[in-house]
């Protein structure tokens, strides 16, 4: 796979749009922190010279004089981070974006089309600065991890061969591991385990005693160089799945076992679904639509599947055969995490693990959050 890295993504925008920015110190200004302005975003040369995220702006000034400080633009980064995904479905219909400029494509496949996955990734690089001036450097492994670190290097495209993954990543520092916690990292340094090559070794088991149990075998095979990833449909946003369904030979509602379908998918993951909407088309092409309410969420995936399947046969009444279905889900309690997450959605995200063991563990039984169950008695106090 194909590790993509656009270093510096919001600046390298904001000098596409102001020339002679690019060889400046910049920083952006942080919006969340208007009556004590400080620096939000800073890049590499203004690091250099002394500023850090954070800093106070009158000291920042003071300590770098020819920094230049840019107001915000979230939105735009993100559509632009959106089109970096858009513009890798070109070359291949699998991947995943990452954090702002980073993204993992799946090149195995394409060789037929592209060429060699060297050369379809120098290709992709050259096209990329090309259209939108955009610097980027590639890494390709079939581990994501060697991959992810390859790039990093911020060589044209680097490339590690298969079995290498394991030498590679050794010398590495754990520091560079993608989300490890900073308390699993001080845990380390305390034990001596400073670079990948410390923690290849170590049994499954002690790496379990040090981080939680399910996390154990995750980082060892990163670590490793082990985590050959599946990697979903680029067109997918992160948190959601489609699930189209083809009926070959066109069936009529009632010949559709829509409820088992639909609960399949429901237990294929194990987070809550936060909306869910149903499509289906007719043998001529007409679509029809409908999507959960609230109260539909809420219920175990037994009634939720059940409930999906009552929608399609009320709504489904012309006597016409129906050719496709199609479901479509968001996962996660709170909202798709946005550049400024509101502290109730982080709240919901931490919720979701322990909700999906007790989902898990009483399939027949809602399981409801501690404030939608008081907002139910509060309700009832007052009707």
């Amino acid at each position: 796979m194909l590790a993509m890295w656009v270093p510096e993504l919001p600046f390298q925008l904001a000098a596409a749009r102001e020339a002679g920015l690019g060889e400046r110190p910049l920083a952006f200004l942080n919006p969340e922190t208007p009556r004590s302005p400080s620096l939000w975003f800073v890049n590499r040369r203004a690091k250099a010279e002394g500023a850090a995220p954070g800093d106070p702006l009158d000291l920042a000034l003071r300590a770098v004089p020819g920094l230049r400080v840019l107001d915000p633009s979230p939105q735009t980064w993100w559509q632009a981070h959106a089109y970096l995904g858009d513009f890798l479905q070109r070359w291949s219909p699998q991947g995943q974006l990452g954090r702002m400029g980073e993204a993992l494509v799946e090149l195995r496949g394409t060789e037929g089309l592209f060429g060699p996955p060297q050369d379809a990734a120098a290709r992709i690089l050259r096209e990329l600065r090309r259209e939108h001036g955009w610097r980027g450097h590639g890494g390709l492994s079939a581990s994501a991890t060697a991959a992810t670190l390859a790039a990093r290097l911020e060589h044209s495209v680097e490339r590690v061969a298969e079995g290498g993954e394991k030498a590679f990543l050794g010398p590495q520092s754990l520091r560079r591991l993608p989300d490890l916690a900073p308390r699993v990292h001080a845990r380390f340094q305390r034990l001596g385990l400073r670079r990948f090559q410390d923690l290849q070794p170590v049994p499954v088991g002690v790496v379990a005693q040090l981080v939680p149990e399910r996390m154990a075998p995750k980082l060892l095979a990163q670590v490793r160089g082990e985590d050959r990833l599946r990697l979903p449909l680029l067109a997918e946003k992160p948190g959601s799945s489609r699930h189209p369904w083809r009926l070959e030979p066109p069936r009529l509602p009632e010949e559709i076992t829509l409820g088992a379908w639909c609960l399949q998918r429901l237990w294929g993951d194990a987070r809550s679904p936060r909306r869910l909407a149903l499509r289906w088309w007719d043998v001529d092409g007409e679509p029809h639509h409908w999507r959960a309410s609230d109260e539909d969420l809420a219920e175990p995936p037994l009634l939720l599947s059940q409930r999906v399947e009552a929608a399609f046969r009320e709504r489904c009444v012309r006597r016409a055969l129906v050719r496709e279905v199609e479901l479509r889900l968001a996962w996660g309690l709170g909202q798709a995490a946005p550049l400024f997450q509101e502290e109730r959605s982080r709240k919901l995200g931490r919720l979701e693990v322990s909700l999906a063991r007790l989902r898990t563990r009483y399939p027949t039984q809602p399981v409801e959050t501690g404030w939608m169950k008081a907002a139910e008695e509060h309700e009832a106090a007052y009707a």
